[in-house]
Parts: structure tokens; C-alpha cells; sequence
């Protein structure tokens, strides 16, 4: 059942709760089991102190950076819940977070990280002089020629939030939508996916402002906004609202990926630590701690 979120959260208490989730999350879990990934021995789980790789090109004492020992990563924007930079040295959030388990993965660990601030041109073209991966939100059309992109470790989704008390909350299907109230802001991604992907009806309002509005004031049964604006509207909200979950991504958005030169071996070794941090499980879980409660639930889109 979907949980409540009560309005005027405070960020920063916000911040630190969901990092201590994180922390404890990345703790958790050890064994001995292994498994092969591209002709490399990877153990079944990762330990806070160990690398996933035994073996092969991505195993530590083989993997190379910029600075030995260190991993350099580039962010463009200190954004919450995706990165809040409280010291240059010690920022907290998602994406933080996300890299963080990718060091350990690989055999570094918090500290061996280093944050660089980068403009949206260097992270959509980083150089080995000035990186070993950036990190962000990064629409495909803007990449340089020569860069590689990861998996995605986030997709461009989007969520329904309605109150608590109303049938919208239990929703698990589009299906289940027809015939009701929803609001979205005009022009945009909610907007477009609503209309193409869901083939629902809704009302369009000018802005997020005048969109709580009609959703305070009953216009509306439910809201449909962008993954990175869940927290703002839930904060910002006169009232109570849950997020019921986020419906599957489409191949047409932007989506959040790790970007390094072509070429680079790391690559291989980066997508390989994403898949097992999807298939573990990780990804989603630290999704749904940075994200609110419920963003991790998937809405089935049927006709």
C-alpha cells in the first residue's frame, strides 16, 4: 500500500535520513558464490571492503584511472535529491550514492572518490585529462562523437502521485485510470506521455504551482510529473499526497548514464557492476531511498 508523505518535509533532515538508508543498504550483504560475466569471475554479492571482480580486465590490481587509486567523476548540477554538495569532499545523494557502490564494486572505496564540477558540455564529452567517467542526466543528441554512454542507472520516468485516501492510490495498471481526473503541466514530458504512451485524457495546467493548486482544491484525482520533480511537488504540496509509482520508461527521454571516452576499458567493466547492481536489486532500492517511498512500483501500461 502506498505511504503517505506529509507536506513541509525538511530537506535537510530529508538528506540525512535517506543517506543513513543508503549507507546501511551498501552494507549490506556478503558471500562467496560467484558467477562469470565476459570471462570475468564476479562473487555473487559485494562487500563494503571488496570489489566484485576476482578476475579478468576488471579486477582491481588490472583496472586503470587517471590517478592511481582514485576514481575522478564529474556532476554538472547539485541538485537533490541527486547530489547535494554539503562539502566538495563529502556530497550525499543518488547519484552519490550510485557511484559510491560502483567504487566499491570495483575495488575503491567512499574516499578514493573524487568530485569534479563540470560544466554540461565536459559531461557530455569528458576527456581522461579531466575524468574518468562523468555522471548525469544526459540526452543522447548531446553526446560528442568518441564518448561512450553506460546502462542507464536511472530512465526518465514518470510517477502518479494522489491522495491517500483515494482509489488512485492503489492503482497498479493504466488500465485502471480510464475515466478519471488526471493533471499534468502543459508541454511537458508528463504531458506528452500521458497523451502518446497512455492514451489517457487529462488537463493541462500551466505550471507545477497552478497543477498542486487544482489538485489541492479536488479539480484533479491524481498528478502525473517527472521522476526529478517527485520530492519538490511532495514538499512543496498543501496537503498529503502518495506516490502510487512510476509508469515504464519509453526509449525517447533522456536517461541518466555514466559517460567516458571511446575506448576506455572501464567501460566494460561499469556496465558490468550496473547490471548486477539491477538484477541485486541495489539500484531500485536506492531509487526508492532517494526518491520517496514508492517511486520503486511500477504502473503496468495496458490497453
Amino acid at each position: 500500500m502506498a505511504v503517505p508523505i506529509r507536506n513541509h518535509v525538511n530537506m535537510r533532515v530529508l538528506v540525512g535520513t535517506v543517506a543513513l538508508l543508503s549507507t546501511a543498504l551498501l552494507l549490506e550483504g556478503c558471500g562467496s558464490t560467484a558467477q562469470t560475466v565476459d570471462n570475468t569471475e564476479v562473487s555473487a554479492t559485494t562487500e563494503t571492503s571488496g570489489a566484485l571482480f576476482t578476475t579478468g580486465d576488471c579486477a582491481p590490481v588490472n583496472l586503470t584511472t587517471r590517478d592511481s587509486g582514485q576514481l575522478n567523476v564529474g556532476y554538472s548540477r547539485a541538485q537533490a535529491p541527486y547530489f547535494v554538495d554539503r562539502t566538495p569532499a563529502d556530497p550525499v545523494g543518488f547519484e552519490v550514492a550510485v557511484v559510491n557502490a560502483i567504487a566499491r564494486s570495483l575495488g575503491f572505496e567512499s574516499n578514493q572518490v573524487r568530485w569534479e564540477k563540470v560544466t554540461t558540455k565536459q559531461l557530455s564529452s569528458p576527456t581522461r585529462q579531466d575524468l574518468d567517467f562523468g555522471i548525469g542526466r544526459i540526452p543522447s543528441s548531446t553526446v560528442a562523437a568518441g564518448v561512450l554512454q553506460s546502462e542507464p542507472y536511472l530512465k526518465d520516468q514518470q510517477v502518479l502521485l494522489a491522495r491517500p485516501d483515494s482509489s488512485l492510490a492503489k492503482v497498479t495498471s493504466s488500465r485502471e485510470l480510464r475515466g478519471t481526473k488526471l493533471g499534468v503541466v502543459k508541454g511537458s514530458s508528463s504531458d506528452e506521455y500521458v497523451t502518446d504512451v497512455l492514451g489517457l485524457g487529462s488537463t493541462a495546467y500551466p505550471s507545477n504551482n497552478v497543477l498542486k493548486t487544482a489538485m489541492r482544491d479536488y479539480y484533479i484525482n491524481g498528478m502525473i510529473v517527472p521522476l526529478d520533480q517527485v520530492m519538490q511537488v511532495l514538499n512543496t504540496f498543501n496537503g498529503e499526497l502518495v506516490v502510487v509509482g512510476q509508469f515504464p520508461a519509453t526509449s525517447r527521454g533522456p536517461n541518466y548514464v555514466l559517460t567516458m571516452i571511446a575506448g576506455d576499458p572501464l567501460i566494460t567493466c561499469v556496465n558490468a557492476v550496473l547490471e548486477n547492481m539491477d538484477k541485486t536489486g541495489q539500484l531500485a532500492n536506492l531509487q526508492a531511498n532517494w526518491f520517496t517511498t514508492g517511486v520503486n512500483r511500477t504502473i503496468s501500461v495496458k490497453e
